[in-house]
């Protein structure tokens, strides 16, 4: 059986006119629809899907887009794609794929995950409230975390000897991994099998950890002596998980009392990974120095809520994916995906249904 060729391409979000102009040179015909509104004559044509996270529309068949092969989404999550009822429908599996954007976001989450540690170790979030509050200079003394080690003087903290533990391993995390070596910090892994794995997905050049070598262990969260050495390991936590049932409330306060005295925990991935309660908890009983949260449980976080105002807490609203270019790059990825196929070969991220990612 010869590739198919993907030819017509639907559009379903704004790009810019370099990369729609990109597109219209890789597809015989792109079907622009911004606004989300797509005519019959469009779906029944499709063979590929370009979208935000939402996938296609909702009420559309399987009937609907007979010639429909991929769908592209801009988001590293699937899982309002997947709640579409077309999904339900055996047929539709069958034949169409989801592919999410993993790997574009390597352009900013890790370096947001870098300067949250880094704001964290200087205790600069508190630098910069005092001098915005009050106008006026900060005492050293306010600004200094106190002595992790008794004989030791306060100040600030140094990534250089830490052991940063990653609670997940794909595209974000790798590239996390290979910007910490920069700062003399260990590298150890937490994933569901405790194996190392190469990574066979979308790799932007230059980037990320694609042989696994970096970590210098791996652990396995499905086996809890093994998870609780890496707990006990790890002087910054780092959460780049998706939400699926299998980590859905994976992380409690028992669990981070189990961190290093003075650690660190920083979560790009899904807010339900923790409690916000088991996470105050932690804070106020000092299990854990600071937490730096681009996404919360729930969320949004309701106003006035407790961790808005915790003196060392940085929060941010769910912002850490987000840069100047970020659907020309997934522009990119689709032309990439689709490049793949027609030579016969595999679309890149593509979705497992019962996984969720």
């Amino acid at each position: 059986m010869s590739p198919p060729k993907l030819s017509t391409l639907t559009v379903t979000l704004e790009v810019s006119p370099k990369t729609l102009s990109k597109l219209r040179s890789t597809f015989s015909k792109v079907n622009y629809h911004p606004t989300g509104e797509v005519p019959k004559s469009a779906l029944h044509e499709s063979e590929v899907w370009f979208s935000k996270w939402s996938g296609i529309p909702d009420g559309v068949k399987v009937e609907d887009v007979p010639e429909l092969k991929i769908v592209q989404l801009t988001s590293a999550g699937a899982n309002a794609a997947l709640k579409n009822p077309l999904f339900k429908d055996p047929r539709a599996l069958k034949q169409i794929s989801i592919c999410s954007a993993s790997g574009i976001h390597v352009l900013s989450i890790p370096q947001y995950i870098l300067a949250q540690v880094v704001n964290l170790y200087m205790n600069m979030h508190t630098s910069i409230y005092l001098c915005r509050s009050r106008k006026s200079w900060p005492a050293k003394s306010e600004l200094s975390w106190d002595p992790i080690e008794s004989g030791s003087n306060a100040g600030f903290l140094s990534l250089r000897g830490k052991t940063a533990g990653l609670l997940g391993y794909g595209h974000i995390g790798r590239e996390t991994a290979r910007l910490l070596k920069a700062f003399n910090v260990e590298v150890i892994v937490a994933n569901s099998n405790g194996e190392r794995r190469e990574d066979d997905g979308y790799i932007l050049p230059g980037t990320g950890d694609k042989d696994g070598s970096i970590p210098s262990a791996y652990y396995s969260t499905n086996d809890k002596a093994s998870f609780d050495e890496f707990l006990s390991r790890s002087d910054i936590l780092i959460a780049s998980l998706p939400s699926t049932p299998q980590t859905h409330y994976m992380l409690d306060t028992e669990h981070l009392k189990k961190l290093p005295k003075g650690s660190v925990f920083v979560n790009v991935g899904r807010g339900d990974l923790i409690r916000s309660e088991d996470l105050i908890t932690a804070l106020d009983d000092h299990a854990l120095l600071g937490a730096a949260l681009d996404v919360t449980d729930p969320e949004p976080l309701p106003k006035d809520h407790p961790l808005f105002s915790h003196p060392r807490v940085i929060i941010t609203p769910h912002v850490s994916g987000d840069f100047v270019g970020y659907f020309d790059a997934a522009a990119d990825l689709l032309v990439a995906n689709v490049e793949n196929v027609r030579k016969g070969g595999k679309a890149y991220n593509v979705v497992d249904p019962k996984k969720g990612y």
